[in-house]
This record gives structure tokens, sequence and C-alpha cells, in this order.
């Protein structure tokens, strides 16, 4: 069972514990499993929800014409394989709080190895060299300090689930897209701040490595991932600001050039359909359950072989959790982002969906 694997936050500097959440792909789809009231629920992505219910964007109409269907798929996963190892990138940067530029030639070796990458990526650390190099400007431009990245959650109350890129606190000025202007900064003659109009604001942050702007599908994920923030962390949304942006480097030539683009998503109209777009999935995947084949041990000839076993997906992961086989699931993705030591004493104090799980997993670790 290989397609399975459980997850946790990569970066989590909020001393919270969060409970395992399992993610599996199935049929071309991401979905999620999580022990909720001591069941296991199959939750699908929010990515796999947009999906099927966005109508397709012109752009992405007239991206497959000029490529045919079977070319564009090519390319989109080429291009998906390159988003996953920026994300990694990223993460391991926010992490340690740097980034070795002269690891990249081994990282990017040890990707292709354990994706089995079988297309040119004769570039991608020229390209990932600009990329990061942009993305740690957009750090020290709005002093960005981290609490998640790939964090998981899911939403009892809406059904679904999601990884975040990044959480964390963000300080924003008066200009478009939260950018700091001189004017809210003040100084007087000896350099020292007089006047300070900048605010800090909890952000929820999606990274895109595409070049050609962010579209409405881009909206509607970041507010599905805002529910998924308020439902875990009630106190944190109560308590403070949320905003919601998009990133995604740009090309760039010279120093002084902009090297990224930041756009605050918070007051998308997709806000206002979220909810529609989840009722309609609900509808349309009613009578889903997915299933494996377990074939296994020996047939033999001219014989009739009880060697099949068709069983629903959670059902299997149901099994391996009450046999304590956690530690085997994180080790079955070779490409699974590392997980992190987190401390067992604080699952409550996050007021989350997962109380009444503090028991269960206590027992399983």
């Amino acid at each position: 069972m290989r397609n399975f694997e459980v997850i946790k936050p990569f970066l989590n500097f909020s001393g919270l514990e969060l409970p395992a959440v399992y993610r599996s792909k199935i049929e071309r789809e991401r979905y999620y499993f999580a022990n909720i009231d001591g069941q296991f629920v199959r939750m699908p992505s929010v990515t796999t929800i947009l999906q099927h219910v966005m109508p397709m964007e012109s752009w992405l109409i007239q991206w497959i014409a000029k490529w045919g269907y079977e070319r564009a798929i090519e390319k989109r996963n080429q291009a998906a394989h390159y988003g996953t190892l920026f994300s990694i990138c990223v993460a391991e940067f926010l992490k340690k709080g740097e980034f070795d530029l002269e690891a990249l030639e081994v990282i990017l070796d040890g990707y292709r190895y354990n994706n089995k990458i079988d297309f040119p990526t004769d570039f991608w650390e020229v390209k990932l060299r600009e990329d990061l190099y942009a993305i740690s400007e957009f750090f020290q431009d709005y002093q960005f300090d981290p609490i998640f990245a790939e964090l998981p959650l899911v939403s009892k109350k809406y059904e679904f689930a999601g990884t975040i890129d990044a959480v964390g606190w963000l300080t924003i000025g008066s200009g478009m897209n939260g950018k700091i202007l001189k004017r809210d900064i003040v100084r007087n003659k000896d350099n020292e701040i007089v006047e300070n109009k900048t605010r800090k604001v909890l952000a929820i942050i999606d990274w895109k490595t595409g070049k050609h702007g962010f579209y409405r599908s881009h909206e509607a994920q970041l507010h599905m991932y805002k529910l998924l923030v308020e439902e875990n962390f009630p106190d944190i949304a109560e308590k403070h600001e949320i905003r919601l942006y998009n990133w995604a480097p740009k090309e760039w030539e010279n120093e002084d050039d902009a090297k990224y683009t930041f756009k605050d998503q918070t007051e998308s109209k997709e806000a206002l359909k979220i909810l529609n777009y989840i009722a309609l999935f609900k509808v349309d995947h009613k009578d889903y359950e997915p299933k494996i084949k377990i074939i296994n041990g020996k047939l033999r000839i001219n014989q009739k072989n009880g060697n099949l076993r068709i069983m629903p997906y959670k059902e299997i992961l149901a099994q391996r959790n009450n046999n304590g086989n956690n530690k085997e699931e994180q080790s079955l993705e070779p490409n699974a982002i590392p997980a992190n030591d987190l401390p067992e004493d604080v699952l409550t104090a996050i007021g989350s969906i997962f109380e009444n799980l503090k028991q269960k997993e206590g027992e399983q670790q």
C-alpha cells in the first residue's frame, strides 16, 4: 500500500500537536483520511473539489488546444513536479531560516531519483535559484514570520481537507496587496521611527510557480483553506485578522526588477461560492466509495484461486491504524515531505475538531 502516507506539518512553530492525517491518490485524485469520532472518514482535497465543479478557465482551454491533449497533460505533470520541488525547498527554507543554494544539485538529483523522472530538467536548477531568490526578497519585504509550512488540515463540518503551503504573521502597509510604502513608516532626522502605520496579519499563503497570473480557482482554493484554519484554530481566527495571498515568481533580468507577484485574495467573490462548490461535489459523489484490489499469494493452474480481495480504502487504512503501523506508513512514500517530531501535551488547547482523538493519538505513538 504505497499509496497511503501519513502527513504532518513540515514546519510547526506553534507548539501545538496535530493528529495524524492520511493522504492518498485514488484514480488520479487526491483524498484525505482522518479518524473522526472513532471512524475513518474519507474527504476530498480542496483541489479535487474545485477541479470537478469549477468550469475550465478559458486560458486552459486555449493552452490545451495549442499543445494537444496528450502533450498538454505531459507539460502539466512536469510543471506540477517543479511546483512540488519548489514547495519542498521553500518549506526547508522556512524551517531552517536559511537555504544553501549550493545544495540544489543534490536536492534535484534526489528528487529526480525518488520520483523516477524521465523528462529533461536541465534548467530546473537555474530556475530554482532565481525563484528562491525571489521568495527571499518577499520574506524580507513583508517580514514574514512563519508558524506552519505544508500544514494538513481536515474539516469535520464541511467534510474536505487540504494542505496549506504556509501560515504565518505578515507585516503589511497601506499599498496595494499590503505593500509597505514610505508613508507607512515615518522617521525623524536621526532616522528614528516616530510613526509606524504598518500592521501584522495572520496570512494564509499559497505558492504558485506559474508566471502567467492567478485565476479564480486560486482564489477559491485560498478561501477553502481559510475555512480549514477557522475550524481548526477558532481562538486564533477570532482574535486576529486573517488575510489570503497568492505568491508567484516573475521573469526577471536585473537586480532592480520586480521578482515576484503577490496578490491579496481576501475580498474575492469566490468566498461567496465555495460552500456551493462543496455541496455540488457531494451531490455528484454521494455514492462513491473507492476500493482497491488486493491480489497476493500463489496462483495455481487450472484451479480457482482465492487470491483476490476487493476492499474499501478506508477499511484498509483502519486496519493498519489499529495494528499500530503508523511508522510503516510514513516510510512508504519516497517523495513525501518528512514529518516533524511534535510534543504530546497541548492538543486540547487548539480547540480543534480533533479533541476527541487525543487519547487515541497517544496510544498510537
